[in-house]
């Protein structure tokens, strides 16, 4: 698990920064808190995707 959040560290980056600026529209009276529990699974869900690949 922890090797999976690590090694695709741009996803979980990315899952971290939305979670965050979602309690940040929740503090600033921009979003409900109700808004933010329908929004946090997607974040916690790019937190655990891996990254993905664009080889060719």
């Amino acid at each position: 698990m922890k090797e999976r959040i690590f090694k695709n560290w741009k996803t979980t980056l990315t899952g971290i920064l939305m979670l965050g600026a979602g309690l940040a529209l929740v503090g600033l009276g921009k979003a409900t808190l109700t808004e933010y529990v329908m929004f946090a699974p997607v974040c916690f869900a790019l937190i655990f995707v891996k990254d993905p690949s664009f080889k060719q």
